[in-house]
């Protein structure tokens, strides 16, 4: 009796297009494509790749951002290969090279967030933010608010759903609480580069830090990405913080405010052109960035070795200071004992 093996590459094409590709996620579809040259190409098939961006992503069913997607050079596939794995960059890596002397500014920056809690979205938005000159000068800030009278309100295809978390309503958070949302909620934050047609995911994907704001009664998670800085040498902080608030009545929590900033490791806050530096050559893996899947470790190492960083740097600034006070007044008494001889020089020659 003979025995037939069926393995995928012998199936009807029509067969693994229509009933197996379209059930696999991103990167199971990346690997599929990998096994041979005519899987490759079915798996090459945009549709499949814009209804795995989608649904790992909603926020990209927003027309605007749907129709710049199918720009890309390999349209949902080089967004998708873009934006999954988070930017990475090594702390210990110091460049030298300086920043190009221009950078490409584009009319707007886009921000697609989705949040997600035990893979269930909770939360998803699109926001266009204009570069203008003050945009470009003014320290960044960039936000998405359940408030229509805060900045950030104006985003667009806004999903919002509870959060399956009971809470005290007049409390808040629990320790258990905070430790159950570290590790169920998850935060994407891609940043679209128009003129580009590239995108980079710049959250730390998981919370690096979680808090209950007792006077606010708000929950707060942080993630954070570490980049190189626009100067040779800098590294900064990409922080991004999710209020969480209690739904009254209701014992469970929703989105309140999410927010981006930059920080330098002195704490100075980055305008907008700065950060469009940093961002262009991030998302075009200068200066050492990386795109990588990291795991929990590599999140909380990579933000402690920055917080370990300016630590490091505050302390040579202070050590820094204290060499210029002492030099200062060293100078003072030179100046001061000078003064006393040429008095008693002077007294001596008068007399």
């Amino acid at each position: 009796m003979t025995t037939t093996t069926t393995t995928l590459t012998t199936l009807p094409s029509d067969i693994i297009h229509t009933h197996i590709l379209p059930r696999l996620d991103g990167p199971s579809l990346s690997s599929t494509a990998t096994v041979s040259s005519h899987l490759h190409h079915l798996c090459s098939d945009d549709h499949l790749w814009a209804d795995v961006t989608k649904s790992t992503w909603p926020s990209t069913t927003h027309p605007r951002v749907n129709t710049l997607i199918s720009t890309f050079p390999s349209g949902h596939r080089s967004f998708f290969h873009d934006s999954f794995p988070a930017l990475f960059s090594d702390t210990h890596y110091r460049s030298s090279t300086p920043p190009p002397p221009s950078t490409t500014v584009p009319p707007q920056l886009i921000s697609a967030v989705d949040i997600r809690f035990k893979n269930d979205v909770v939360y998803s938005a699109v926001q266009f933010t204009d570069t203008s000159p003050d945009f470009l000068t003014s320290e960044l800030q960039i936000g998405f608010s359940d408030d229509p009278t805060c900045p950030g309100s104006g985003s667009e295809t806004r999903i919002t759903r509870p959060i399956d978390v009971e809470v005290d309503e007049l409390a808040g958070a629990d320790l258990a609480t905070l430790a159950d949302l570290e590790q169920s909620v998850t935060l994407s934050w891609i940043m679209i580069y128009p003129t580009q047609r590239r995108s980079g995911n710049i959250s730390s994907i998981k919370p690096v830090a979680a808090r209950q704001d007792w006077m606010g009664n708000e929950t707060v998670l942080k993630f954070v990405t570490v980049l190189p800085g626009s100067d040779p040498g800098e590294m900064v902080k990409c922080k991004i913080e999710l209020v969480l608030g209690v739904n009254v009545g209701m014992c469970n929590l929703h989105v309140k405010h999410v927010g981006l900033k930059v920080e330098d490791l002195s704490y100075r806050g980055l305008n907008g052109g700065e950060f469009l530096v940093i961002l262009q050559r991030a998302i075009l893996e200068e200066n050492n960035v990386r795109r990588k899947v990291m795991d929990g470790e590599d999140r909380l190492r990579r933000y402690k070795e920055f917080k370990e960083m300016r630590r490091m740097k505050k302390e040579y600034e202070r050590v820094e200071e204290e060499k210029r006070v002492f030099v200062v007044k060293m100078n003072y008494v030179v100046i001061f004992v000078s003064f006393c001889f040429s008095l008693y020089f002077l007294m001596l020659m008068l007399q």
